[in-house]
């Protein structure tokens, strides 16, 4: 899997804030009741996982950001990294926020988009009921539709879009985002299971619980 040096540049500020095991791997995406354990730790050396910040106060990080972020709030990195440390103590609901006014100053920003997906990707983890877990799970396939569409190489959107879709019982949009990542990665490490979901799909298999419910 190839990565550009933005979208490498993303990643190493969301990884070096510590939110690498909010991202896809085994309890949000791919891997519960699913043979996918896609991690974007691989995508670094276990050298690049470290980070001073990791062990600091979260809520010194916290009030830190969020000063950077009130001088400039249409600064889409001001936003993201408040936004990925509100995401890792919990705090959907402000990510979301946050985020939503980001895509206000800068709407094509891939990245926001990505980190809106996942805020509500997690708070869709913790709905509940089965109607507000679906509700949510549409917005983050939503959120990672449009990052797709913004960055159209960025098979992790696709791969993520088709996801959430899927979970929310959304499967010709499930299907639709699954066929743009296998487009984009047909030999890629996930291809043999988003290969079998789609089939999965096609024949009116669960479409909301096999792959990550």
């Amino acid at each position: 899997m190839m990565m550009n040096r933005e979208k490498l540049t993303f990643w190493t500020r969301v990884f070096a804030i510590g939110l690498s095991v909010v991202f896809v791997g085994g309890t949000i995406f791919f891997g519960i009741g699913s043979n996918v354990s896609y991690n974007p730790l691989d995508l670094f050396n276990k050298s690049n996982q470290q980070s001073a910040s990791q062990s600091a106060n979260p809520q010194n990080l916290i009030q830190d950001a969020e000063k950077k972020y009130q001088k400039n709030q249409k600064d889409p990195e001001a936003a993201q990294d408040l936004a990925i440390l509100y995401i890792q103590n919990g705090q959907t609901g402000e990510a979301i926020k946050v985020l939503q006014d980001s895509q206000q100053a800068a709407p094509k920003d891939a990245d926001t988009a990505v980190l809106l997906g996942q805020a509500y990707a997690q708070k869709a983890q913790a709905a509940a009921d089965d109607k507000q877990r679906k509700d949510l799970n549409d917005k983050a396939g939503d959120a990672f539709a449009a990052a797709a569409e913004a960055e159209k190489d960025n098979e992790d959107a696709y791969l993520f879009a088709g996801q959430s879709y899927e979970q929310a019982g959304e499967p010709a949009q499930a299907i639709k985002y699954y066929n743009g990542y296998l487009d984009l990665e047909p030999k890629g490490q996930q291809s043999d299971e988003v290969k079998s979901r789609i089939s999965s799909l096609l024949k009116g298999g669960n479409t909301t619980g096999a792959a990550g419910s």
